[in-house]
């Protein structure tokens, strides 16, 4: 799978495939890369849940962009790291609350590093996805393997 720009209207394509390995465990396949995933519900030792591998999405989203806007602003990073967080409703079943801590350590001005997460947030692909939404479309279609 790839990542594709459209460069006509800037949108880019995003695709990764997900297939189950057994009763506890699925590979996630992600252009040439793969990670095992968790599908029992309840846990399971065989990889992150769906909800922890969303919160580690939006994570590596805000780092990824304080890694990039820390270098055109030059502000010198020693360390980074977001703690994520979230509150699992049960019936119907989601995440309404999601909270994360942007750990930096830097010799520059507290202001320039403010300024620096509320630019990686506004710019960050998962942290506006899940701050406003998007329309979720799915189908199944029955095979053969």
């Amino acid at each position: 799978m790839s990542v594709k720009t459209n460069f006509k209207n800037q949108t880019q394509h995003y695709a990764v495939t997900v297939a189950r390995n057994d009763a506890v465990s699925a590979t996630a396949h992600v252009r040439e890369h793969t990670f095992t995933v968790s599908i029992q519900r309840g846990g399971g030792e065989a990889g992150p849940n769906a909800a922890e591998t969303l919160l580690s999405a939006l994570g590596t989203c805000l780092l990824t962009n304080v890694q990039t806007l820390a270098k055109k602003m030059r502000i010198e990073l020693k360390d980074a790291r977001v703690k994520v967080e979230g509150t699992r409703r049960n019936v119907p079943p989601g995440l309404v609350e999601i909270r994360y801590t942007l750990y930096l350590e830097s010799d520059a001005p507290p202001e320039k590093l403010r300024y620096l997460h509320e630019k990686a947030a506004e710019w960050g692909t998962v942290t506006n996805t899940l701050a406003n939404g998007v329309p979720l479309e799915g189908k199944v279609e029955i095979c053969q393997f």
